[in-house]
């Protein structure tokens, strides 16, 4: 997952965290020592959790040299984190939308600004849609997230560009083809509401943006935070039931609670600067990736205190939740300083 450079020093996030999470008086402390790991080597990203063979996709770009651009997918066993697979890209993966049920995963490769798809059954590679034109400026932007609709049958991907510069490309999954760019725009993470029709987007000027499940037009555009100028929103989860959305944010401090329907801001829980967020409806928790600070949170999301944090030795970065709600799986970045391999973390939500 690629995320704008944060400022902050790892010292101060860390002293902030625990200051906050002590301060709770609520929070138990763990460490991933805990859990199960693997290490998968350099450039591990995005997941996904295939429940037919109960396996974990884990999209990894080793190195970002010019002259070395394949990538490799991990196929891990979801219980044990066995490597099964290791399978060769092209190009270099980042971000990662699984199609379980027409066997495709979609690979986001930002340094190129397309989008691979794979046979998640052969790991054959079947096409690569070219969205960025390098030729063009207007059209030019490196690949951040990629989301599916399964619904409406279309893949939402964001493109980052140049200084407040971005493109929202929408694929059309059944022909295969991009059908619409969206630009003047700086679109960094979705959540999609396949039932309300509903495509939320999060930006990397604090803004929520709400779109049309079925024809991808933009309803809305929102300012969560007004008086903070320095939110750079990196991902969003979506609790429908509530019409809530929380919002992990990069630069500053704290995961937000927004109303979906108005971006009105509800509430700020304590925490250290974000990366990735995933709301577990079953057991009414959210959890959350602190890249600087080494941690994970797990918040319960009645009352919005942090129940537990994961300390890690490395960074925490994507989460992955398995259908029956009773799996988190965290990539976990290496210090790019260090020879350390980046590795997943399976945590089993049982244990709490």
């Amino acid at each position: 997952m690629l995320i704008k450079k944060i400022t902050k020093r790892t010292l101060l996030s860390l002293a902030v965290s625990q200051l906050l999470l002590s301060s709770s008086g609520m929070a138990k402390t763990m460490n991933e020592m805990d859990f199960k790991t693997r290490a998968l080597g350099h450039g591990v990203y995005e997941m996904a959790y295939v429940k037919e063979r109960n396996a974990l996709f884990a999209a990894s770009s080793p190195s970002f040299d010019e002259d070395k651009r394949a990538g490799v997918v991990f196929e891990l066993a979801a219980d044990t984190l066995r490597i099964d697979k290791k399978i060769p890209t092209n190009r270099r993966g980042f971000s990662v939308a699984l199609d379980e049920e027409n066997h495709i995963l979609y690979l986001g490769n930002a340094l190129d600004g397309s989008v691979t798809l794979l046979d998640s059954r052969t790991g054959k590679e079947l096409r690569t849609l070219q969205l960025s034109d390098d030729a063009v400026a207007e059209k030019k932007a490196h690949v951040r997230e990629v989301v599916l609709d399964k619904k409406h049958h279309r893949l939402y991907v964001s493109g980052i560009g140049g200084k407040d510069k971005g493109l929202l490309w929408v694929v059309d999954t059944q022909k295969q083809q991009l059908i619409k760019t969206l630009d003047n725009m700086e679109p960094v993470g979705f959540a999609v509401d396949e039932a309300g029709n509903k495509v939320y987007a999060v930006t990397g000027k604090g803004e929520i943006m709400t779109l049309d499940g079925v024809s991808s037009s933009l309803i809305s555009t929102v300012k969560v935070d007004p008086a903070e100028t320095n939110h750079y929103f990196l991902n969003i989860a979506l609790n429908t039931r509530e019409g809530l959305g929380y919002i992990a944010d990069t630069n500053t401090r704290d995961v937000l609670v927004v109303k979906l329907d108005s971006g009105k801001l509800l509430h700020r829980i304590p925490t250290p600067n974000s990366i990735a967020v995933i709301y577990n409806a079953a057991r009414s928790e959210i959890y959350v990736t602190h890249r600087n600070a080494r941690q994970i949170s797990i918040i319960d999301a009645g009352n919005y205190r942090v129940k537990h944090t994961i300390d890690t030795s490395g960074m925490p970065n994507s989460l992955v939740l398995t259908p029956d709600a009773s799996t988190l799986y965290v990539s976990v970045k290496q210090d790019e300083k260090t020879n350390k391999d980046d590795y997943v973390l399976k945590i089993d939500l049982n244990q709490f």
